[in-house]
């Protein structure tokens, strides 16, 4: 497949693979001229929900003969699925990811440059193609299980991923005089939990919710008598979520990921395998609420019940370690922007909103190999988030495989704890 494909002309893969090379610091005179270029899937298998991926290798002849063969990450609309890209354009994810990368996370990487936070955004055309760097390359990996759970050491370089990210946008703020919003407005506008009735997203959510009540009736953990409260009060519940995405009023506001499931983080590991860094890729559905909110999904998302049960304090003290260590760096006193207890205060408030999100989406996230097949290989399943057509899929793959339902489960147990 060639350049072209994307719209991408002689002139921009020139621009790419200069300004890759002023990021790694060369010269543009070493780079020589662009002899071949090709363009891939990123991967055998789909990488994510909400756009298609490829990997683009230039090849470049220097001026001394040498071929040298750069590989970048491209993101884009789906052409191919046309109800898939409407969708896309509607919550304006490409938008709000090209202008995050690019106006807010680079500024923060500046202020954090001793961690990789994201990738770089190297080229992008409107809302519609972004070429950033590949991470791979630099030895980023997903942690691949079937139940998307992270080990402690793995966990722990994601949250100091994430209180870089937090207390880096609170460094532009404080530096600015401005908060995010009043800096990008409209950037940061809620696109994920859409309470607006004829937004799609709202009808997605409608549809999570009949999801969960059907696996509710056919799922034997619980009395008919709780199974009726149950279901009356669960609408209600999940729905509490446009609470939580509007900026809090009580407690200090960053920018958040948002969207922190397992093929959005990215680790870097030593030779034992350890991991030493962790980057965070795809920010389509970022927001600005407490940075409590990412942490909390974090943990929902990647964590069992009982790890959360015996670990959350000390991993909270972990995240909030760094964080303080970040804005002190910059100059700033947490004691007087976060103090920990206001930090505490606000996990405990999150909770609800990690656990609601978490479970929002790991109907679909989780699915076993076998049931995501289906799912990419039928265009109206891939339409949105939740689909009528997919609630099927995941019901069946609810009855046929036992560690998804037990994941599932799991989350509806500690939800449920919150119905009467």
């Amino acid at each position: 497949m060639e350049a072209t494909h994307l719209g991408l002309s002689d002139g921009d893969l020139r621009q790419i693979v200069v300004q890759n090379a002023s990021d790694q610091g060369r010269p543009a005179g070493e780079l020589g001229r662009i002899v071949r270029t090709s363009l891939q899937p990123f991967n055998p298998s789909p990488e994510g929900f909400l756009a298609a991926h490829y990997a683009l290798a230039i090849t470049l002849e220097t001026p001394s003969g040498r071929k040298e063969e750069c590989t970048f990450f491209v993101k884009c609309l789906p052409t191919e699925n046309a109800a898939l890209a409407r969708y896309l354009e509607e919550i304006g994810s490409f938008r709000k990811e090209s202008h995050v990368l690019q106006d807010i996370v680079a500024a923060i990487q500046r202020v954090c440059p001793w961690r990789t936070i994201a990738p770089r955004v190297l080229w992008a055309h409107g809302d519609r193609v972004l070429v950033m760097n590949n991470l791979k390359i630099a030895g980023y990996s997903t942690v691949k299980r079937e139940s998307g759970l992270l080990d402690e050491p793995f966990l722990r370089q994601a949250l100091e991923t994430l209180a870089c990210l937090h207390a880096g946008s609170i460094v532009l703020e404080e530096r600015n005089a401005r908060t995010l919003s009043e800096l990008f407005p409209d950037v940061l506008r809620e696109n994920a939990w859409n309470s607006n009735p004829q937004s799609t997203r709202h009808q997605d959510v409608t549809n999570v919710i009949e999801l969960y009540s059907e696996l509710v009736r056919l799922c034997d953990h619980w009395p008919e008598s709780r199974k009726a409260a149950i279901l009356q009060q669960l609408p209600a519940l999940m729905r509490r979520i446009y609470a939580f995405v509007v900026p809090s009023t009580e407690f200090r506001n960053t920018l958040n990921h948002g969207d922190l499931w397992c093929n959005n983080v990215m680790f870097r590991c030593d030779a034992k395998g350890l991991p030493i860094g962790c980057a965070l890729v795809d920010y389509q559905l970022s927001r600005y609420v407490p940075p409590a909110y990412d942490v909390n999904l974090l943990l929902y998302l990647t964590t069992d019940r009982k790890t959360r049960e015996t670990s959350r304090p000390a991993l909270l003290d972990h995240y909030y370690e760094v964080f303080v260590g970040v804005l002190d760096c910059n100059g700033l006193y947490a004691s007087v922007i976060l103090p920990q207890d206001s930090f505490r205060r606000s996990a405990e408030v999150y909770r609800l909103a990690g656990l609601i999100h978490a479970t929002m989406i790991s109907g679909e996230v989780t699915l076993p190999d076998v049931f995501l097949q289906q799912v990419f290989g039928n265009l109206e399943l891939t339409g949105s988030f939740m689909p009528i057509q997919k609630v099927r899929v995941c019901v069946k793959a609810f009855e046929a495989d036992e560690c998804y339902r037990n994941r599932l489960i799991e989350l509806m147990e500690e939800l449920f704890a919150h119905i009467q």
